[in-house]
């Protein structure tokens, strides 16, 4: 039998045979996990509601701390636990009550590809979407977390990958234990063992930096897709598909083949999975704290859009952007926020950069035509192997990035990297360096050459691919902040160089691999 085709059960047992300390046993007799759930859903929509969505009224539940995974008391582990099992409780006396464990992740699934009928809710990654669903998600996850378990105390852990310690980049061991209702045993042995850290190309300084100095929403969080099309954020890109993929994997590698976490239509079956974007929405937070200029969009069609979920008590609710901004208004605020490891501007940048004289303007123009360093209309492939493209830097942008780099304007830049497409049953990952040729899988992410990655979380199993192909990642656009540093050595070589190096969910190289992508261009930061 193919490894695409192996089924979640035949998962189940070869990850018996492998995984120290596992017990087939406690899975094959737990009520929740004995319907054993196809690899896929072929159907995720939720269930029909009785009549129109009731509008959501925050504001009304006693707002306590979210804390980090690491930091959790027995007692806050007990409630916790307790209220997991109250999911899978429901789920295993009703397979289709919108408040058990399986209903729960099937929310995830509708939202991010469907199943495998063809049928799917609003996509809302690569978007501006994506931070604002995901809280709303939460909160209706965390209160029937609350609900399950009669704690009305409980919030919904964080696992602190942001935090720059070899303690918190690692997998939380009150998820590991394989009689716990937190447990889920479809996960990379090898990476949520104790002592395994996430790579730093992810999780570390220059990584949690990118994201958190985004100078725009649409930058960190995602663009309007109604306006240009497709193209996810930083947070996305960076930190949040890489812990999906290390923690599980993208579907086609042994031992766990399908496994939950790195794949996107069976995520949320993982309990860790809201862990893991509980920091995601922590970073959110932290983002808009780190810097006066760090707001979130003012338009209207953003705050006033709308989606709709079964509360605690099965009532279907709408919920408006509008009322997730303030995590406050539903009910939790974070015990700390994240800051950036280090600084992408200068402090003199920061503080104000010296300006040109007036007759120096002209010189310093920015111009009106983004350099191509890659033409359209052909496409090209990134397999396993880092490709590089080049192209001279033309007199129109010398001065101006010469000026940047030296502190001289505030005019940063931005390399776009167009038309990416990847498959929907794999998880494609790889870094992007500037004006460095050579780089490889193990070449440093902590230089100025290191701008951000192209990544993407698979949708589906290879054998369940039917419904997909027209969802995933097809024509996205990945924009990478080209700041002081970077300009410098740009404006050094006289020329832009961009290498894609594709790395696996470990940060080597891929085994295999596949990446479809257009257009290069650089262009002013509007």
């Amino acid at each position: 039998m193919s490894h695409s085709h192996t089924s979640r059960r035949q998962a189940l047992q070869h990850l018996a045979s492998l995984t120290a300390g596992f017990s087939l046993w406690s899975l094959q007799h737990s009520a929740a996990w004995a319907q054993n759930p196809a690899d896929n859903p072929q159907n995720c929509a939720p269930p029909p509601p009785p009549g129109p969505a009731t509008p959501f009224q925050g504001g009304k539940i006693a707002v306590k701390p979210r804390k980090s995974a690491f930091a959790l008391t027995d007692a806050e582990i007990a409630s916790l636990t307790k209220g997991w099992q109250g999911l899978r409780d429901i789920t295993a006396q009703n397979p289709n009550s919108p408040t058990g464990w399986l209903r729960q992740s099937y929310v995830h699934c509708w939202a991010c590809g469907g199943g495998t009928d063809g049928q799917q809710g609003e996509e809302i990654h690569s978007s501006w979407w994506f931070p604002p669903w995901h809280r709303a998600y939460l909160f209706f996850l965390e209160r029937a977390l609350v609900k399950a378990s009669g704690d009305p105390d409980l919030r919904l852990p964080y696992w602190d990958w942001s935090t720059q310690s070899p303690s918190t980049q690692t997998f939380p061991q009150i998820y590991a234990s394989a009689g716990s209702a937190l447990y889920d045993p479809l996960r990379n042995p090898a990476n949520v063992k104790p002592g395994a850290r996430i790579p730093a190309a992810f999780v570390g300084p220059k990584a949690m930096s990118i994201v958190l100095n985004s100078p725009t929403y649409a930058l960190f969080g995602g663009v309007n897709t109604a306006i240009g099309g497709g193209s996810p954020g930083t947070l996305e890109t960076i930190p949040h598909n890489h812990v999906h993929v290390w923690t599980g994997t993208d579907g086609s590698q042994a031992p766990n083949y399908g496994s939950d976490m790195g794949v996107l239509s069976t995520a949320a079956r993982d309990p860790v999975f809201f862990a893991h974007h509980s920091n995601v929405d922590r970073m959110w937070s932290s983002w808009v704290a780190v810097d006066p200029s760090h707001t979130n969009p003012p338009d209207a069609d953003w705050n006033g859009h709308a989606w709709n979920f079964y509360d605690e008590n099965g009532v279907w609710t709408s919920m408006k952007v509008s009322d997730v901004v303030n995590s406050e208004n539903l009910g939790y605020v974070y015990d700390s926020l994240a800051t950036p490891p280090k600084p992408l501007r200068s402090a003199v940048r920061t503080a104000g950069a010296s300006q040109p004289a007036p007759a120096e303007n002209a010189a310093l123009a920015h111009p009106a035509q983004p350099l191509v360093v890659l033409a359209a209309p052909q496409k090209r492939n990134l397999g396993t192997a880092p490709v590089t493209h080049k192209a001279a830097l033309p007199e129109g942008f010398r001065k101006p990035l010469a000026a940047l780099a030296a502190n001289q304007s505030s005019r940063l830049y931005l390399l776009h990297i167009d038309d990416v497409t990847t498959p929907p049953d794999r998880s494609v990952s790889a870094k992007v360096y500037v004006n460095l040729p050579n780089a490889n899988a193990s070449t440093t992410t902590e230089s100025p050459n290191f701008v951000g990655m192209i990544s993407s979380v698979a949708k589906t199993t290879p054998a369940n691919t039917a419904g997909h192909a027209a969802h995933h990642q097809a024509g996205i656009r990945y924009s990478f902040v080209i700041d002081e540093e970077t300009a410098r050595l740009i404006a050094r070589d006289k020329a832009v160089t961009v290498t894609l190096v594709p790395v696996d969910s470990n940060g080597a190289t891929p085994r295999r691999s596949q990446l479809n992508y257009g257009r290069i261009t650089l262009t002013p930061l509007p």
